[in-house]
C-alpha cells in the first residue's frame, strides 16, 4: 500500500474513532476502567473501544504489525510495515470531561523516526485533523500549514509539559519559563505538537525524560513536515526505540533560530524521582 493510500485509510479509520468517541461521551461511560494497556497505564473503555475500530482498519492490509498503547504489539513477525498506534491520548482529559484529546497513528516503512512515512493525528473534539505523508508537507483538514516564523522567546507561546514534573525539572526550566511570552500546556501531547505545526504555539518542550515512541510518533513526522525543528534536550537527533520500555524527552521550535534559544534557556533533562 503506497503512503497515500495509508493516508486515505487512516483518515477514514480516525473519523470513525471520533464518532465512537463521541458516543461514548454522551453515553456516560468516560471513566469507565477495563484493565491494564500493554503500555502498563489504566486503560478506560474509551481507550479500548477507539483502538478496536483503528485495528480493524489497520489488520485489514495484510503484512502490517502493530504498536499500540493498549494491545501491544500485534500482527505478522515478518511484516515490513509498522504501525504505531495511540488510540487516546489525551485520556485523563476525557475522563474528566475537558474537551482536548485525540487519536494518533503513524505508518513506519523501518527502524527509525527517519523511516515514518505517514502520520494523522485527529482532534477528537472538533474533528480537525492534522496528516501528513514524508516529503508533501503537513495538512489540516487538507489545507497546507506550517510552523510559525516566531524566533524569539519573548515573542513566543510555548507549550511545557510539566506534569509530575520534580522540583529539579521546574527549576531548570524557569529561565525559559521567564523569559517565555506565555507558558501553556493542554493535556495530549500529539494534539500539542502538532500545535507547533500550524502555529497555534511557537514550541513544545518535554523534559520529564516519560514520552514514548506512541506519543510522538504521527505528531513528529506533522510537525517536521510543516517545518518544525525537533529534538533531544541536548539538541541532537532523536532515536528513540519503537517499544514502551524507551522513554525520552524533546523540544520541538517553530524554526532553528527559536529552537536555538529554547535549547539555551533549558536546565539539562531530569526525569521523575
Amino acid at each position: 500500500m503506497s503512503p497515500h493510500e495509508w493516508e486515505r485509510l487512516l483518515l477514514d479509520a480516525t473519523a470513525k474513532v471520533k464518532e465512537l468517541v463521541a458516543d461514548i461521551s454522551r453515553s456516560g461511560e468516560r471513566g469507565r476502567t477495563v484493565g491494564i494497556g500493554a503500555a502498563g497505564d489504566k486503560t478506560i473503555y474509551a481507550d479500548r473501544a477507539a483502538e478496536a475500530v483503528l485495528l480493524k482498519s489497520i489488520e485489514s492490509v495484510e503484512g502490517t504489525k502493530v504498536l499500540s498503547e493498549e494491545a501491544g504489539f500485534k500482527g505478522p513477525v515478518g511484516g515490513k510495515t509498522l504501525a504505531v498506534v495511540d488510540p487516546l491520548d489525551g485520556s485523563s482529559n476525557f475522563e474528566r470531561g475537558i474537551p482536548f484529546y485525540c487519536t494518533s497513528i503513524a505508518i513506519v516503512a523501518g527502524q527509525g523516526i527517519d523511516d515514518i512515512t505517514v502520520g494523522v493525528v485527529r482532534d477528537l473534539v472538533t474533528g480537525d485533523v492534522y496528516h501528513a505523508v514524508k516529503g508533501g508537507g503537513a495538512k489540516k483538514n487538507g489545507v497546507p500549514i506550517t510552523s510559525s516564523g516566531t524566533v524569539s522567546v519573548p515573542d513566543a507561546v510555548i507549550g511545557m509539559d510539566l506534569s509530575r514534573g520534580t522540583s529539579a525539572l521546574v527549576s531548570g526550566l524557569s529561565r525559559l519559563i521567564s523569559h517565555a511570552r506565555r507558558q501553556v500546556h493542554f493535556g495530549a501531547n500529539a494534539l500539542e505538537l502538532c500545535y507547533v505545526g500550524d502555529r497555534t504555539i511557537d514550541a513544545f518542550v518535554d523534559l520529564r525524560g516519560s514520552i514514548r515512541i506512541t506519543d510522538l510518533a504521527a505528531a513528529y513526522l506533522v510537525a517536521s513536515e510543516a517545518g518544525a525543528v525537533i529534538t533531544g534536550a541536548d539538541g541532537r537527533k532523536l532515536t528513540p526505540a519503537f517499544d514502551f520500555e524507551h522513554r525520552f524527552s524533546f523540544v520541538a521550535s517553530a524554526n532553528e533560530a527559536l529552537h536555538k534559544e529554547i535549547l539555551e534557556l533549558c536546565g539539562p533533562p531530569r526525569g521523575r524521582a
